[in-house]
């Protein structure tokens, strides 16, 4: 991502007082490159976390602690999308917005689509001595080729609504707003309940942004100044510390109920709004905004990497977590990052990342 406006993150106004424009955007150049580092330490522990026979160990404990601490990391993505996307400033018309939109998130959806269901094909071989390629068209129509490509299918739901969110956005009081943030995420944690006390998916994933308007309204918001969340650093601490407990509380030796890892679940709301308004609170972090426009290519790349650790046996999901994971994760997310660099380097890849 070559423009801070741009959103993808695997992306003024008036009501903070004190920090101007550009600390602002700074600030979310810090929550996108932190967002990343993240979901890369997530999907690090959740190697770990995963093993239900492990649980209640103390690698697996501390697998649980780190991944609930960053379930922060794509709701964050999202609110940084509608801080930028829902800007008055940004151009109105809806040809525009989506011939813009389209070239952006086009090139990487289908080839990182197409990547990584050859990538899941060769690991197949890999493991058994077979190529399927049956589980295409499937894993397509389900919108996750891969584990974490699901963001993109989702996104493309959000940026298909974005101009009528604007517009409504735009012509509305602040109160409103908040009531919506509390409306839809409310819903959003009614259903993710519902979903766990049935057991049911997720439906089909153009509807999968629904849920996410809350936070991409909630982004806007925070940024400026409009939705203040009091204390957020005791806040984000608290919802990190629940979360943990929840999944070990709900969970048992041989069995896992992960549904407080949920991006909606009654913790992770909470965590995710305190997470965003602490980095816009805390200067003290720096933007790094030259690493920022990596963050999308590290999101889609980190998986490659995280194979191959597996394959190697240098995977960090059993004994020896507690160092392992934190080590692994920036081991990865800088293989990561320099592979996103090289890639922007030559106009053609640059586009898919």
């Amino acid at each position: 991502m070559s423009e801070r406006l741009n959103p993808v993150t695997l992306p003024a106004g008036s009501g903070l007082a004190g920090p101007s424009l550009g600390d602002r955007l700074a600030r979310l150049d810090a929550a996108r490159w932190l967002a990343a580092l993240a979901v890369v330490l997530l999907h690090c522990a959740a190697q770990a976390v995963s093993d239900a026979n492990a649980y209640g160990s103390r690698d697996w404990l501390a697998a649980n602690l780190y991944d609930s601490a960053v379930r922060w990391c794509v709701p964050v993505f999202v609110m940084v999308s509608g801080a930028l996307l829902l800007d008055r400033k940004q151009p109105q018309d809806a040809r525009h917005f989506y011939q813009r939109r389209a070239a952006r998130i086009c090139a990487p959806l289908i080839f990182w689509t197409l990547f990584y269901l050859a990538w899941r094909s060769l690991l197949d071989w890999w493991d058994n001595g077979q190529m399927d390629l049956s589980f295409w068209p499937r894993k397509v129509a389900e919108g996750a080729p891969y584990y974490h490509l699901w963001y993109l299918y989702m996104i493309v739901g959000l940026y298909l609504f974005t101009p009528l969110v604007r517009a409504l956005y735009h012509r509305s009081q602040p109160a409103a707003r908040r009531l919506w943030v509390v409306g839809i995420l409310g819903v959003a944690i009614l259903d993710a309940l519902y979903r766990q006390a049935l057991g049911t998916g997720q439906g089909f994933f153009l509807t999968w942004f629904l849920p996410y308007l809350g936070y991409f309204v909630a982004g806007r918001m925070i940024f400026d100044g409009e939705l203040r969340i009091p204390r957020p650093g005791l806040i984000l601490a608290l919802s990190v510390l629940a979360t943990a407990w929840g999944v070990f509380t709900f969970s048992e030796a041989g069995r896992l109920n992960l549904y407080f890892y949920d991006y909606f679940s009654i913790t992770v709301p909470f965590m995710s709004l305190a997470a965003l308004q602490w980095i816009m609170n805390t200067p003290r972090v720096p933007s790094l905004s030259t690493l920022a426009p990596l963050t999308f290519g590290v999101y889609l790349i980190h998986p490659l990497f995280l194979d191959l650790a597996d394959r190697s046996g240098t995977m960090a999901n059993g004994a020896g977590a507690v160092w392992g994971v934190p080590l692994q994760t920036l081991a990865v997310f800088g293989l990561s990052a320099a592979c996103c660099w090289l890639l922007r380097q030559h106009p053609t890849t640059r586009k898919l990342v």
